[in-house]
């Protein structure tokens, strides 16, 4: 299977999509009766999706592919179009690619429309559902367990990144979630080669890899957060001669070591205009700022890493060991240790 066979894949009618067009009536499938649902305040059906259902069902639809997908961390489908999809949660993380034409979703009762090359990542718990799709809307499913965010991202993206802050937020108990991150890519050339080309590995039993599948995966939240870095700089220039968005970025570079005094100096500010600035730019000060860096950072060490928690401490920035438990105490309501104990 090539890149050209994978475009007339996504763009030929499944089984169910065939069926669909057949049917005079717009009907939730027969798949939404496996899951549990509970009522919201309206008396509407919530249901309860869950990534073991996925899976089965993927298993059951993939015959060939079955060994390669089972225990999966990671299933990568195809949303079949006109279908009508309920309000639902569910327990994984969810990435949706508007491949071609146009996708609207409520999420949280807000309609979200996406174009061709957005992306769209639903923290755990969202409620929210696909309005119906036509024939050249395709979107394409990623569904991340918690874990595959945790073991095979965090420890490879740059730790102070919007997604690695994400997925941060999405594994912890204690922290308030996001709800969901919204990307344009412009259509990027490149994206959609390392998509379709990432597509070719997963859907070809015989030269599978998991370690290949991986690694796009790692090409496509680079991707995703130099397009979302590159809008966030052109965006603050737009609104602020004084370029916040590139302060920014030098903060997320520089957050062990630099002080408001380097900062100004680098950018030719005054501190205190500096200091004043920043906070109204992003409502947080800018020693909150820094220490929310440090302390995001020290949980993906403390996740994925053996590190001496002294030595993270200094790696982050806190020269004192004792002043850093203090304020990750105050941050997550435990200590360092115990937060290593809990996510390991």
């Amino acid at each position: 299977m090539d890149k050209a066979q994978i475009r007339e894949k996504l763009f030929t009618h499944t089984k169910t999509e065939t069926h669909l067009l057949q049917k005079k009536s717009k009907s939730q499938s027969n798949f939404v009766e496996k899951f549990d649902f509970y009522l919201n305040d309206d008396g509407e059906r919530i249901y309860r999706y869950t990534f073991e259902k996925h899976l089965e069902s993927a298993r059951e639809k993939q015959n060939e592919r079955a060994a390669f997908i089972e225990g999966s961390q990671l299933l990568i489908l195809k949303h079949a179009r006109f279908s009508y999809t309920p309000l639902h949660v569910h327990d994984f993380i969810e990435m949706n690619y508007v491949y071609s034409g146009n996708i609207d979703i409520i999420i949280d009762g807000t309609e979200v429309s996406l174009k061709e090359g957005d992306f769209c990542i639903l923290d755990t718990g969202v409620c929210h559902r696909i309005l119906e799709t036509g024939e050249n809307d395709i979107l394409i499913n990623f569904l991340m367990r918690k874990e595959y965010f945790s073991t095979h991202m965090l420890s490879r993206l740059a730790s102070n990144s919007i997604i690695t802050q994400f997925a941060v937020n999405a594994l912890s108990k204690t922290q308030q979630h996001d709800r969901y991150l919204l990307f344009n890519t412009t259509n990027s050339e490149f994206l959609i080669d390392a998509i379709e080309g990432m597509l070719v590995n997963y859907y070809e039993p015989s030269s599978y890899s998991k370690d290949v599948t991986d690694a796009y995966m790692i090409i496509l939240f680079s991707e995703l957060l130099k397009a979302f870095q590159q809008k966030q700089s052109s965006e603050y220039r737009k609104a602020d001669h004084s370029y916040i968005g590139d302060i920014l970025l030098f903060i997320e570079k520089n957050y062990q070591d630099c002080s408001l005094q380097q900062i100004a100096d680098t950018f030719k500010f005054n501190p205190s205009y500096l200091s004043r600035f920043i906070k109204s730019q992003t409502g947080k000060s800018y020693v909150a700022l820094v220490q929310e860096l440090r302390l995001n950072n020290a949980c993906i060490l403390l996740k994925n890493t053996d590190t001496p928690i002294e030595s993270i401490s200094e790696q982050i920035g806190y020269r004192n060991v004792t002043f850093f438990y203090q304020k990750f105490r105050q941050a997550y309501d435990m200590t360092p240790h115990e937060y290593r104990m809990r996510v390991n």
